[in-house]
């Protein structure tokens, strides 16, 4: 499945949505910590109206990661659950990805919702090492031709770490009927059905499974701290749990070790890994700082 739309900002002011032939719109929302698109609104009310799938984004300043995110999310609430949230990423930090991860993260603690994540095809390797590519989809930016109409070809651009890329903007010479100037034009890999599941909060059902898994964390710290003693007291007052627990235990200290071998990665990203696998950052660096002293 294939749609064809096009991403606008303020520089195509006037442009009327009702009367452009396309699939999906993209707006730009916000830029850095205080830039909010006048015409975004208008714009984000008209693909509600006609049931267009619709994107909003967020032009990457230099700023703080967590107040851009924060700025992003106080200015587009209520798009969220209905659009797709982007994160357009064209500038220079001192650490790119980082940058990113930070940015992504916050915008998800607020909202539940993956930003997608657009980029110069160029880029796409400065985030081998990240964990975006597992959790954002992909909006790749490249031109190798000239077009000015809709293409099918073939996207020739690696886009290695991610599996796949969902959109691909091809052209900025664009041109359409209904609007007098040239357009940034987009190809969407998915469906309407698909776009919306991209653009929905994802609620995390709580399982037996995974009230199970929390309990057992919680009387790990609890272990950890020395509340339930070492041996047979500490089996005892277990219980039930001791297996559980003390198996729990000895994965958390597996981890550690390799955390200690550098197979985490640092920082954020081994932050970020851990939790994502399931293993608390928190009691695992425990582990790692008791290892290491």
């Amino acid at each position: 499945m294939v749609m064809r739309g096009i991403d606008i900002s303020n520089w195509q002011a006037g442009l009327n949505i009702a009367k452009m032939d396309c699939d999906f719109f993209i707006m730009k929302a916000t830029e850095g910590k205080t830039f909010v698109d006048a015409y975004c609104n208008e714009w984000v009310d008209d693909c509600i109206r006609l049931k267009k799938p619709f994107g909003f984004y967020h032009f990457a300043g230099t700023n703080n990661p967590i107040e851009e995110a924060n700025f992003f999310y106080r200015q587009c609430k209520g798009y969220f659950g209905k659009g797709i949230p982007v994160l357009d990423y064209e500038v220079e930090n001192s650490n790119n990805a980082q940058w990113c991860e930070k940015f992504i993260k916050r915008v998800h603690d607020l909202s539940g919702v993956w930003c997608m994540l657009y980029i110069s095809a160029y880029r796409v390797g400065h985030y081998n090492d990240s964990w975006i590519p597992r959790k954002c989809p992909l909006w790749i930016a490249g031109y190798p031709k000239t077009y000015a109409n809709w293409t099918i070809d073939k996207m020739p651009y690696s886009v290695k770490p991610w599996a796949n890329a969902v959109i691909w903007q091809f052209t900025s010479q664009l041109i359409l009927h209904g609007y007098v100037g040239k357009l940034d034009g987009d190809i969407a890999y998915m469906s309407a059905k698909r776009w919306n599941s991209y653009a929905k909060a994802k609620t995390t059902q709580t399982t037996d499974e995974t009230e199970k898994k929390q309990t057992i964390d919680d009387i790990v710290k609890d272990v950890l701290d020395g509340k339930y003693g070492n041996g047979e007291t500490r089996k005892k007052k277990l219980g039930k749990n001791y297996a559980k627990v003390q198996k729990r235990i000895d994965t958390l200290y597996d981890i550690a070790d390799e955390v200690i071998d550098g197979k985490w990665g640092k920082g954020w990203n081994r932050e970020q890994s851990l939790n994502g696998a399931g293993y608390p950052y928190e009691l695992v660096q425990r582990i790692v700082n008791e290892k290491m002293a």
